[in-house]
């Protein structure tokens, strides 16, 4: 009888998990009917934001949760003071309330996910494909960042906007061996043109660990 809210409370997650992802994969392919895409990241996360926007209203019209916009990471109450990574904002995220968490001051929930684009290097110090992961799924490890501190999963997008996507995955991948993560695994078929999924599983020194990712690229090209 004791487990039983947590196993409600894993039951939540799950359906929100599932509803965030669903919304995303949605989102893309509304992104992709663009008649252009813009080229910086800030511009084509506003982009996506409206497309969020869309598809949580078409698959969810019912559900009052809205994706938000660089909002800051919330507060934990394990934090003494106002931690370094409450300063920092994610690309987006759900916030909803835990109605089977004992404690109110721990009943935030947050799907967080996080935007970066792919491709060939606009310079040398500024390494698309690197920054993926340096810039991207470290934030959901680095305990300064700690994206999705107090959640099992979350997400990136990649907006493939050059190179062939075998190439790109090879040094993303690359570079996760580098810092220790797992390789992006695709998860069905690769598709040109189209939202192409990935995912691994990783360690984090959080109380919420190992971490799921999940992974969708869009082929802009």
């Amino acid at each position: 009888m004791t487990d039983r809210p947590h196993i409600r409370s894993r039951e939540l997650w799950r359906s929100r998990e599932a509803k965030c992802l669903s919304i995303i994969d949605r989102a893309l392919h509304l992104l992709r009917q663009e008649p252009a895409f813009p080229v910086s990241e800030v511009e084509l996360n506003r982009c996506f934001y409206f497309c969020l926007l869309s598809a949580s209203r078409e698959l969810y019209p019912d559900d009052e949760i809205a994706p938000l916009l660089e909002c800051n990471s919330q507060p934990d109450p394990d934090d003494e003071a106002r931690a370094r990574r409450e300063q920092k904002r994610p690309d987006f995220q759900w916030i909803y309330l835990d109605r089977y968490e004992a404690d109110p001051q721990r009943s935030s929930r947050q799907f967080v996910v996080e935007s970066k684009r792919l491709g060939t290097a606009p310079r040398a110090d500024w390494i698309l494909n690197l920054n993926y992961i340096n810039n991207g799924i470290h934030r959901f490890r680095e305990p300064e960042w700690a994206y999705g501190k107090l959640a099992p999963s979350g997400a990136m997008i990649g907006y493939l906007q050059s190179m062939q996507p075998a190439d790109v995955l090879r040094e993303v991948n690359t570079e996760c061996q580098e810092k220790l993560f797992p390789d992006l695994v695709l998860v069905g078929d690769r598709k040109l043109g189209a939202t192409s999924r990935f995912e691994h599983v990783f360690d984090r020194p959080f109380q919420i660990s190992p971490f799921k990712l999940y992974h969708f690229w869009i082929d802009l090209r």
